[in-house]
């Protein structure tokens, strides 16, 4: 049976007219560009280190870590954690991932020597680590998912005001983004190279976006923030209290590994921890069948 379309209500008939001349629901405009007033780059860097200056440390109650990285043996390795995500700058971080029965399985840390990576049964039951001395020496070997790397993610460090100091920024202004765009480069004996981009929302200064690049231009690492909380500071007042994102999704194509945190609680310590304990490390005491000391071929 035929209906004419002149038994339809007008906005029926209307919206039927769309549908069989498009053959598609009519997609949604995209966001106009901005075009208002921005910012000079100190302003905007007072403004994202006033928030940054108030995280000295940090604790948050993960309650979602998801994660999926190969081995030196090209096996894959997936898991979906729980667990704790502590931090105290400028390099100390550890990110634990806890499964229910085993305990902490996956340690992912940083102190101002070293970084490691630490996966225990029921995973490779392996540990990988090296010194900071040593990163980027072409000698080094690779590791699966760089703590240096995650720590560059976190949102929570301060931007050197002295910026003709090396590595040295740049901002430009993204209008269909509405963000400023930071790159910071280093010097080459034959070139200058970008090493970092950072994208922070005009209006509220928080970070979005961060890429992490090799001395050929290529992404080691690109992220996206989002979900920001505030961070009790007892001695402010709410209103002036700092913001932390809550999820971030981490991308390490060179190795094809992949990193889904999602923090519930987030404060500046619980029980007094971080604290100097919290970031020890020793090689000599990871539980694992299997060591890897990334630098070994570099020196002593």
């Amino acid at each position: 049976m035929r209906y004419p379309l002149s038994g339809f209500p007008s906005a029926l008939r209307m919206t039927l007219c769309v549908l069989l001349v498009s053959g598609c629901v009519p997609k949604k405009p995209p966001p106009e560009p901005y075009r208002g007033p921005t910012e000079a780059m100190y302003d905007v860097v007072k403004e994202i280190n006033r928030n940054n200056n108030k995280l000295p440390t940090l604790w948050a109650s993960i309650s979602k870590m998801q994660i999926s990285f190969l081995d030196e043996k090209e096996k894959r390795h997936d898991e979906t954690l729980d667990g704790t995500l502590l931090y105290r700058s400028p390099r100390d971080v550890k990110v634990l991932g806890h499964a229910d029965v085993v305990g902490n399985v996956l340690e992912i840390g940083s102190n101002r020597d070293n970084y490691w990576l630490i996966a225990k049964k029921p995973g490779p039951d392996q540990a990988w680590w090296g010194r900071y001395k040593y990163l980027g020496d072409p000698r080094a070997k690779p590791i699966p998912v760089s703590p240096a790397l995650v720590l560059e993610v976190l949102g929570v460090s301060t931007i050197n005001e002295d910026f003709n100091a090396i590595p040295v920024p740049v901002m430009r202004f993204n209008n269909d983004s509405d963000a400023y765009m930071f790159i910071w480069n280093a010097k080459l004996p034959d070139r200058w190279v970008a090493v970092k981009e950072v994208w922070y929302d005009r209006a509220t200064k928080r970070p979005m976006k961060v890429f992490l690049f090799d001395t050929s231009g290529r992404i080691i690492l690109s992220a996206r923030l989002d979900k920001f909380k505030p961070v009790e500071v007892p001695e402010l007042s709410k209103d002036q209290w700092p913001m932390v994102a809550t999820d971030y999704r981490l991308n390490f194509p060179e190795n094809e590994s992949s990193m889904h945190l999602v923090l519930d609680e987030v404060r500046l310590n619980r029980k007094n921890v971080p604290n100097d304990v919290t970031f020890r490390f020793s090689p000599d005491k990871l539980d694992v069948s299997t060591v890897i000391q990334l630098d070994e071929d570099c020196g002593p």
